[in-house]
């Protein structure tokens, strides 16, 4: 009976260190899960990973910065504007651009008005849903809604306005064989065309390139 007791009282001490020994077990593991989710890289918050800094086998510490986020609800466009309409822009502005086929409204947010290079600055919000695909750095002209739609005589943009001032052009004829000068009157402009308030009609051609080595002759023989 002794003996049994013994027995009995040291089986009970095996059990207490057999339970210890599997509470540590189980806080081992914790820990090793733990470590294991530390290997994790884990981003403040959700969005696009556009840039990641990180090389095979470099050592990154906590709270180390090795890529960038951007927030897709966050996106804006800044777009340059030629210092002649500075008067004409204003917040709540309209615009848009094409992107992959679709059309994308664009609203004036804040205007910039240090002028630098001839341009300012303006920030414009997405008036509704973010193009799906757009990246931060991406390049897309802009169409600014400056007034109410109207036609006008375009002149396509060209190297002919440094050397003229825009007062006046090389007139192609009819037949094409000559260019003859032509006094004009341009009003406003954008990146691809000036409008022409007189001095041209519709259809007719114009050259449009430089005139740097024409030098002052009232008329261009092309043939």
């Amino acid at each position: 009976m002794e003996n049994q007791k013994f027995q009995e009282e040291n089986s009970i001490i095996q059990i207490k260190q057999l339970e210890g020994t599997l509470d540590r077990t189980r806080l081992n593991l914790t820990m090793m899960k733990q470590n294991l989710e530390n290997l994790s890289v884990k981003a403040p918050v959700s969005g696009l990973l556009s840039r990641v800094d990180v090389e095979i086998g470099a050592s990154i510490i906590a709270g180390q910065n090795i890529g960038q986020i951007d927030d897709l609800n966050g996106f804006k466009m800044r777009v340059e504007v030629d210092e002649h309409y500075i008067s004409r822009i204003f917040p709540g502005l309209e615009g848009s651009f094409e992107f992959n086929g679709a059309t994308t409204k664009l609203v004036v947010s804040k205007v910039y008005p240090e002028v630098t290079n001839g341009r300012f600055e303006v920030d414009m919000t997405f008036g509704n849903k973010i193009p799906e695909g757009i990246r931060r750095g991406q390049s897309v002209p802009v169409r600014l809604q400056l007034g109410k739609p109207a036609e006008a005589v375009l002149l396509p943009t060209g190297g002919f306005f440094s050397d003229t001032g825009g007062n006046w052009v090389y007139v192609v004829n009819k037949s094409g064989s000559r260019a003859e000068k032509r006094d004009i009157s341009l009003g406003r402009k954008n990146p691809q065309y000036f409008e022409v308030l007189s001095g041209l009609e519709p259809g007719e051609e114009v050259v449009t390139s430089s005139y740097e080595n024409f030098g002052d002759k009232d008329v261009l023989n092309l043939q």
